[in-house]
């Protein structure tokens, strides 16, 4: 039993404030508590937990320069130097919204904000250690990855009806699906569902069907889940991924855009939403999505070059595809500048060739071919004198640099030869496909086919818009696929037959056209591509008209 006494436990607290670590002590000191250590960074914190195992950790949201308390927590879970025994509360003044969800994401034990009153703080720590003590022996068996026997402990506990029987559901309902025991944690989930509508039990039943890639059903059970919850910013998110497998990555973007406005801590969310942004021929909204990115990721467990060589092949995408001269040599500019940051700071020669392939796609987008020769050749030296090594990321680049600077043979002999190494890695195969205009995949031409073949059934029988959701579905693995984005333009343009002009349809045509704008002359869709913008053109002309005579 838990009680104001608290002598066998061992407490740190992380505050770069002396004068508050010294009000939370005199606090603590008033419930019996004897071990107390004291930090005021999470650099110290971290080595003081690598030394020793906490029972309880009091941490401020905001620790001055270096990482936040919410990436400390999370360097700590990743390091496995936070065992699931210990009670780790964020405490903090900020009380903005951003700050509160941003928290409430990361899950931590508790949260309270500054002033901290003894009685709370004691209410706190009796809830918390608690529900520790009597679930002492499941951490234990989480912790050591003994998931088995944690679900064993846990059906003990479920089955004598324990106070933390909740806990024990949700806990289970977790743990069979890191197991991918499907079926099972779908059963759990109903059965909750059915005698009591809660949330955890909701959102864990979207995930399931997610897992099980039954993606209509997911989305509407994730929906549930925040019309439940709107705070649950995991609820949004898993609905913005059934979308983009449902081929309707433009309600996934507006998904994304809201919570990241409620949010913008995630480094996941803000990566899925460049994502979908690429797809949707957003480039703008996918450079500002890269650079939130590597700006969260600085002082966390996520940072890394790859985000930066992101941002850079973001923002070159947009230099390539904006419409704007001016805007175009200002993302170039950007791209160039992140780049050479990144070649100055890596000495690893596969992260220095990349950059040199990405900082030669820069110069391409602005038209100094000149630079963009001499970067691309820096590439390919450094590349034999590494006798040719290299990895699959470097080889996807040096394949994008090879198509954008004209050498189409060699581009499509090494995606070739890596179609046929990784053959039966879909993971890897996706990725070869996004690079073209065409899939060079079996999986790739399949699915491009079945869209074709049902989109054009649903344009036939003049359903457009499910016609450009059966095209959309396949541009996530085939975002440049030209053929596909000339369908969904032709399609939004019947579509306007029936609705009349629509400045959001406009905004869609104008968008997926920018995506296929480099089309050559020599392409079997070029005649096509031109017909169409020369309508759209019309069409856009016709809409400014209208607007200064209305």
């Amino acid at each position: 039993m838990v009680t104001d006494d608290y002598r066998d436990k061992r407490f740190l607290i992380i505050d770069d404030f002396e004068s508050f670590q010294q009000i939370l002590k005199r606090l603590l000191h008033d419930l019996n508590v004897k071990s107390i250590d004291t930090v005021p960074s999470a650099a110290k914190a971290l080595k003081q937990c690598e030394e020793h195992q906490y029972d309880v950790i009091f941490c401020d949201f905001d620790l001055g320069q270096g990482q936040n308390g919410l990436q400390l927590m999370e360097e700590l879970r990743h390091k496995q130097l936070l065992a699931s025994g210990t009670s780790f509360i964020i405490v903090t003044a900020d009380s903005s919204r951003d700050s509160v969800v941003g928290s409430l994401e990361y899950k931590p034990d508790a949260y309270m904000n500054k002033p901290v009153s003894s009685a709370e703080l004691k209410s706190r720590l009796i809830k918390c250690l608690k529900q520790k003590n009597e679930l002492v022996d499941i951490n234990q068996a989480i912790d050591s990855k003994n998931y088995t026997q944690a679900i064993k402990l846990c059906d003990e506990k479920i089955a004598n009806n324990s106070r933390q029987k909740s806990w024990c559901l949700k806990t289970k309902g977790q743990l069979l699906l890191q197991l991918k025991k499907w079926d099972e944690a779908e059963q759990l989930f109903l059965n909750v569902l059915n005698n009591r509508p809660l949330f955890w039990a909701q959102l864990g039943y979207a995930d399931t069907l997610a897992a099980k890639e039954n993606y209509s059903d997911a989305l509407i059970a994730y929906q549930l889940a925040y019309q439940e919850n709107s705070a649950s910013l995991e609820a949004y998110e898993g609905a913005a991924r059934m979308l983009i497998n449902l081929g309707n990555p433009q309600e996934a973007q507006k998904i994304l855009e809201k919570i990241s406005h409620i949010s913008s801590r995630s480094v996941s969310r803000q990566k899925l939403l460049a994502d979908v942004s690429k797809i949707n021929g957003d480039f703008d909204t996918a450079a500002k999505a890269s650079r939130k990115v590597v700006r969260l990721a600085e002082n966390s467990i996520h940072k890394s070059a790859e985000n930066e060589l992101d941002l850079a092949d973001s923002l070159t995408e947009a230099a390539l595809h904006s419409s704007d001269d001016r805007k175009s040599k200002d993302y170039a500019k950007e791209a160039i500048s992140t780049i050479q940051k990144t070649h100055r700071e890596n000495s690893d020669q596969n992260i220095k060739i990349q950059s040199k392939l990405i900082e030669s796609r820069a110069y391409y987008s602005i038209n100094d071919k000149k630079s963009a020769e001499k970067s691309l050749e820096s590439a390919q030296n450094r590349l034999k004198k590494s006798g040719n090594t290299s990895n699959l990321r470097t080889q996807l680049e040096l394949a994008k640099s090879y198509l954008l600077s004209g050498q189409k043979e060699e581009a499509n002999a090494l995606l070739n030869t890596l179609a046929k190494q990784y053959k039966d890695n879909p993971e890897i195969s996706a990725k070869l496909d996004k690079i073209v205009d065409e899939p060079i995949t079996e999986s790739g031409k399949n699915d491009v086919i079945a869209a074709n073949k049902e989109g054009i059934k649903m344009f036939e029988a003049a359903k457009y818009l499910e016609a450009v959701k059966c095209f959309l579905k396949a541009t996530k693995s085939s975002p440049k696929h030209i053929g596909l984005r000339l369908n969904i333009i032709q399609s939004l343009i019947f579509q306007m037959k029936i609705t009349g002009l629509k400045s959001e349809i406009l905004q869609q045509c104008s968008q997926h056209l920018s995506i296929v704008k480099g089309i050559p002359n020599d392409h079997p869709q070029y005649k096509r591509f031109t017909s169409i913008k020369k309508t759209l053109d019309t069409i856009n002309k016709n809409a400014e008209t209208g607007d200064k005579n209305g």
